[in-house]
């Protein structure tokens, strides 16, 4: 059984103050946190529910070692001090004043980090959505946030891969799906399987091909096509055998949960690699596999100078006058910014009960003249730019002061997106899995707003 929480004294209550001034703002950001949770009671109702659905519970009825309140306020930590798992539990282990924060008092030990991650894993992104939903709602009800202002931006959150080659993709496969085997062959020697990988041999052929992909030389070109067919079979053999492996466990009532999670993306891979360097076919976007181990990972080309290409998903960011964000969302497929608008503009009725004055977006955002003087019947000031040529009345209206001070307006939201990225983990997506990559985004917005919330 999940204990939700239990009546604490928090330790900040009797730690003598700090004549520190840094010390002093510090204690008091997680004081304002603080209040800000207990003042949410639904937030704490809505993860307690998914930590007694997924976490493990005893048969027996024995009680948790560690509420949901506690686990969230550690998690909560984590998130606003920009940790990882094992950086979190040491940093609150030898806080007392963290200690205090998180309701360890001063003789319950910390939890490990292993299952910090376990509980993270355990928060949907639904839940994240309803959550940030709620503490929006508080705030709007305590007249922190008003309905007035509303930018948006969209920006891209990475996946933790490396650079995809051909090469490389083939690499990863052979070596993960030769472990798998191998582990098989140990457990269950019974099965009789005997095969040799002979791993380094296929590692020379895929550093050959990224030593020497870019020669000039035609000799040299042709002898990577030849090493790129070399390497192509002997991962197409590799998957046969695991194919061919996961039958054989199959009528023996046997499962193998990597072989089955790794293989079809390996054969996707093969395929790719096939119709791109034999086929002389440009496979497209949609189709390619980015990763054996975030194979959700999308490409997204931004234009940015010093980084065109970037590889994970985009993520959707809308802000009020007071730098709270009041909508966010995770495209597991790439959308297009401005078929984005109508949802966030609804998203902002269904919170203020009505559209904003200002809404202010980059030239993305634009669709058509038709979308703009839709917009304007509702929205007194629309400060989106136009795509292409203008003609002297769009002239005029880009260069009123309204529409100049909605853009100035806008640009605050990319000094928000930077500090997502550089203090709250938005950065590079180091959780495993679609589901985990679009909770840690859920998280960050809530960590985000509570801080700001905690400054009233």
């Amino acid at each position: 059984m999940r204990t939700k929480s239990v009546k604490q004294m928090y330790l900040d209550f009797i730690l003598p103050s700090s004549s520190t001034k840094v010390v002093a703002a510090y204690r008091a950001k997680y004081a304002s946190i603080n209040e800000v949770l207990l003042a949410n009671p639904s937030v704490l109702d809505l993860v307690h529910a998914d930590f007694c659905r997924w976490l493990s519970s005893s048969d027996k009825g024995r009680e948790s070692l560690y509420t949901s309140e506690e686990v969230l306020r550690a998690l909560v930590v984590m998130f606003v001090e920009g940790d990882s798992y094992r950086d979190a539990v040491v940093r609150i282990e030898n806080s007392e004043f963290l200690r205090g924060f998180v309701g360890l008092g001063f003789f319950k030990p910390m939890m490990d980090f292993s299952f910090a991650a376990k509980a993270f894993a355990a928060l949907s992104a639904q839940t994240w959505q309803t959550v940030n939903g709620a503490l929006a709602q508080y705030a709007r009800g305590n007249a922190w946030i008003t309905g007035e202002k509303l930018r948006l931006d969209t920006t891209a959150y990475e996946s933790n891969i490396h650079y995809p080659t051909d090469s490389s993709l083939l690499w990863d496969s052979f070596r993960v799906l030769a472990r798998a085997l191998r582990r098989v062959q140990q457990e269950l020697p019974g099965l009789g399987l005997n095969h040799r990988y002979h791993d380094k041999k296929v590692k020379r052929l895929a550093f050959y091909i990224a030593r020497n992909g870019k020669s000039t030389s035609k000799a040299t070109q042709r002898r990577v096509r030849r090493t790129y067919g070399i390497l192509i079979e002997r991962v197409r053999w590799i998957a046969k055998v695991s194919n061919d492996v996961r039958q054989r466990l199959c009528g023996a009532f046997l499962d193998a949960p990597e072989l089955g999670h790794y293989t079809p993306i390996v054969e996707r891979i093969i395929d790719q690699a096939q119709r791109r360097v034999f086929d002389g076919e440009v496979v497209p976007a949609g189709e390619k596999v980015y990763s054996l181990f975030e194979e959700h990972t999308e490409l997204l080309i931004r234009g940015k100078a010093g980084k065109p290409v970037e590889f994970g998903h985009k993520v959707l960011i809308a802000q009020t006058g007071e730098k709270f964000i009041s909508h966010y969302r995770v495209m597991p497929v790439r959308e297009e910014d401005k078929d984005l608008l109508d949802e966030t503009i609804q998203n902002h009725r269904d919170l203020f009960g009505g559209a904003p004055s200002t809404l202010a977006t980059d030239k993305g955002f634009y669709e058509s003249v038709k979308q703009l003087a839709d917009l304007e019947q509702e929205i007194e000031t629309v400060s989106i730019c136009k795509k292409g040529r203008r003609t002297e009345a769009e002239e005029e209206r880009e260069h009123t002061d309204a529409f100049q001070d909605g853009q100035r307006f806008r640009a605050g939201v990319e000094g928000t997106i930077s500090v997502l990225k550089r203090a709250f983990k938005l950065n590079r997506c180091l959780f495993k899995g679609y589901k985990n990559f679009a909770a840690s985004v859920g998280c960050a917005v809530f960590c985000h707003n509570l801080v700001l919330l905690a400054q009233h």
